[in-house]
């Protein structure tokens, strides 16, 4: 009886190609998150302005006087830590709180006009990371991308 023959073993990746990636879509969204992050770290260097301290600012920005613990809740952050973000963005002079007249417990926040002017002068890094980022994309294509993006997050909300 004659041994069936062994099958042989695929064809290993180029190097040129690169590795083959995992099919999982959770996958890619992660790599390209930590891509992201890569080039913000290269595009902000010297800055003082990390991913985070970025979005806090810029959701208070474009939502003022939204209250804390909704930032804390869109962002997935643990009250405490959220605290200890806002303080340190207060005692920065970037942003300001307020006491909500209903509930005194809570806080809306707001851009100080140093807060303001940071923006402003982060606007031409973010564009270009933007630009970078989403290059190949044309306009329908990124907004094809964003629908897809908020789609996911509503499909999966809290």
């Amino acid at each position: 009886m004659t041994k069936p023959a062994a099958k042989a073993a695929p064809p290993a990746p180029s190097e040129a190609s690169g590795p083959i990636l995992p099919d999982n879509i959770g996958f890619h969204i992660r790599i390209v998150q930590m891509r992201i992050f890569r080039e913000f770290y290269r595009m902000f260097e010297n800055s003082g302005v990390s991913p985070g301290m970025h979005t806090v600012l810029a959701i208070i920005r474009d939502n003022p006087g939204i209250r804390q613990r909704s930032l804390a809740e869109i962002l997935m952050v643990r009250e405490p830590n959220m605290t200890r973000m806002i303080q340190s963005l207060q005692g920065s002079e970037l942003i300001s709180r307020q006491v909500d007249r209903s509930d005194r417990r809570a806080f809306h926040l707001y851009l100080t006009a140093k807060g303001q002017e940071l923006m402003g002068s982060l606007a031409e890094r973010i564009n270009s990371l933007e630009e970078l980022l989403l290059g190949p994309l044309n306009t329908q294509e990124r907004g094809a991308l964003r629908d897809y993006l908020n789609r996911i997050l509503e499909n999966i909300e809290q």
